[in-house]
């Protein structure tokens, strides 16, 4: 009874302070699922205004594809590198300025037909695939892929391609450029996985050979995520930013360290709106990111009109925002990764390689008194190990369809946690340490008094950004680690792969999973055996819950809110595996709306 007093009485602090900094409406109804919400505070028919000198009417939303003006977004950090091939490309410009062999088709979400929401970062399916820069792919055979390149595409008017068309020998250097060259991050660590050859075998066809256990995640790995670059980059990695070059809608224009990158459009971009045919794009003369590292700063932006979209505000951020400015448009969505607490498990001293005492401290957080009592009722409780997203409804299983054990593991039973505590040895509990970032110290300053009724005693090790980046690459921790865990398909596994230490961060082995991932697994990534490979993630997903490797955290919303005067958009983020934040070369900038809200034009 003391216990449920004293979290009773934490749980009405919490609602209070968050009541007096954070008051406003109750998010709307989201959507079955409760995964996407996209919404607008004014009607739903678009409020007309009659313009007397003109005689014409000015909507306050924007319709009709049109051409010209600027769309600028905000950054919280700068662009990282310039090399999508050294570094990872979510950190590069690479999504804007070059192009890959197939992509997601804009036409089959929100956009078109509503098949997919294209707001799961990483995700790729090919169902809902359209060719890029290659016109068609086969495989006659488990060790050969073959692309038929298009034709008539041009790199942009630049060193060192200066607009030539592009070629086969322009791709299969790109691919080798990233799965044969060891400076490359894509570069298999095992050899047997590596590539054997890739060559142009004329002008437009090129020959990749896989190892036959291969052929299916090299078919993904070249077709969605490679980025083509000119054969005259040659060797080396590309360090300037004037030196960036590809097929892209976007040239980069401009770099200023840490306040702005800005694209001018591609004059010669080969591609059409797939939802408006006969559209060339992009329809914007401009794309401009700009640098806001503070919260307040990209608030007042928006509500301003200074920004025209920004991605990534928090749940109370997005609530006030909407609330001082019904006239945006906005869509809530959960981020394609789950916040989780991991355990260093291979060292037998620390009480975290007993199931028993896993098991006890996720069942000691009581997830709902933080859903509601922190987060407000703006948040997830269960996203492990698959994310409860639309394109990934035939594997993810709901909380309610797992098993007793896992569904109890979710719940808060800290007296049943303190018997199994005992049972492991432990029944004064033990001290803790984890290793976490100044943003995570709300909720785990949450988790360390509700496990302190438990005796487990959880001390804070706050670092900044980069010092907590290095540590959880390094592994260098040697207790427990608060660290997000990526929910897209075919990533879910490797958390749980001796081969992955980028990943596994719990030091884990588990020779079943080993064999699970290499014999139904690996050989059915990418479009040759998908449906099998998704068949058999669901399978593998109640025993990775079983393992309780690491012990999930509540998924907060977030908001994603643009004007009224982008046009064409409805929330989208990213097209496929590898591509963020590409939607600017589908949307419009409607100047007669903007400049009703604020009285200019761009």
């Amino acid at each position: 009874m003391k216990r449920k007093i004293a979290w009773l009485i934490l749980s009405c602090v919490i609602v209070l302070a968050l009541s007096l900094t954070a008051c406003g409406p109750a998010a709307e109804e989201e959507e079955e699922g409760g995964k996407t919400v996209v919404g607008k505070v004014t009607e739903e028919e678009a409020e007309e205004e009659e313009k007397e000198v003109k005689e014409e009417k000015i909507v306050t939303t924007a319709t009709t594809p049109t051409y010209g003006g600027t769309i600028t977004v905000a950054f919280g950090g700068d662009i990282a590198a310039w090399d999508p091939t050294r570094f990872n490309d979510s950190s590069t410009a690479a999504m804007w300025t070059q192009e890959k062999l197939v992509k997601g088709d804009w036409a089959k979400g929100p956009a078109g037909t509503g098949d997919v929401e294209w707001i799961m970062p990483g995700l790729w399916d090919m169902r809902y695939d359209a060719p890029m820069l290659a016109e068609s792919w086969e495989w006659p055979d488990n060790q050969t892929i073959v692309l038929h390149i298009r034709k008539g595409v041009h790199f942009q008017n630049k060193a060192p391609a200066f607009g030539r068309e592009v070629t086969a020998e322009d791709v299969a250097y790109s691919i080798s450029r990233k799965l044969l060259d060891p400076n490359s991050w894509n570069y298999p660590t095992k050899e047997e996985d590596r590539l054997l050859s890739v060559e142009a075998t004329d002008k437009w066809t090129v020959v990749a050979k896989p190892p036959e256990h291969m052929h299916g995640s090299l078919i993904q790995s070249i077709l969605a995520e490679t980025w083509i670059f000119p054969k005259e980059i040659g060797e080396g990695e590309i360090t300037r930013w004037e030196d960036v070059i590809g097929t892209g809608p976007w040239v980069l224009a401009d770099h200023v360290p840490d306040s702005s990158v800005t694209f001018e459009k591609n004059p010669n971009y080969w591609l059409e709106d797939p939802v408006n045919p006969g559209n060339r794009l992009p329809y914007a003369d401009y794309l401009r990111f700009l640098v806001i590292t503070d919260p307040s700063t990209r608030m007042s932006a928006i509500r301003t009109g200074k920004l025209d979209n920004y991605r990534g505000f928090t749940w109370d951020e997005g609530e006030g925002v909407i609330r001082t400015n019904p006239e945006l448009n906005y869509s809530k969505y959960l981020r394609h990764t789950a916040p989780c607490i991991w355990m260093r498990i291979d060292n037998e001293d620390l009480p975290y390689s007993d199931l028993g005492v896993r098991r006890a401290l996720s069942m000691a957080i009581d997830r709902d008194a933080i859903i509601e009592g922190y987060y407000r009722g703006n948040a997830d409780k269960f996203c492990h190990p698959v994310m409860p997203c639309g394109e990934l409804s035939d594997i993810f299983v709901p909380l309610e369809e797992q098993s007793a054990e896992t569904q109890e593991r979710y719940e808060y039973h800290p007296d049943k946690a303190e018997q199994l505590l005992a049972e492991a040895g432990y029944p004064n509990g033990f001290k803790a340490s984890i290793v976490c970032q100044e943003a995570n110290v709300d909720v785990l300053s949450i988790v360390a008094q509700q496990w302190s009724e438990i005796g487990v005693e959880l001390a804070l090790d706050v670092r900044e950004s980069g010092a907590w980046t290095s540590i959880q690459r390094s592994r260098g921790y040697d207790n427990m680690l608060w660290a997000q865990i990526t929910g897209i398909y075919y990533s879910v596994p490797l958390a749980y792969l001796d081969d992955y230490p980028q990943f596994n961060r719990s030091v884990g082995y588990d020779q079943y999973v080993e064999d699970f991932f290499r014999e139904k697994m690996l050989p059915y990534r990418g479009p040759i055996g998908d449906a099998t490979l998704r068949e058999n993630l669901r399978e593998l997903v109640p025993y990775l819950l079983d393992l309780c490797w690491n012990i999930e955290l509540p998924s907060d919303h977030f908001y994603n809110i643009w004007q009224p005067w982008i046009g064409g958009y409805h929330g989208e983020h990213s097209m496929g595996r590898g591509w963020w934040n590409d939607w600017p070369m589908y949307v419009w900038v409607d100047q007669d709306v903007k400049y009703h809200y604020t009285g200019q034009r761009d």
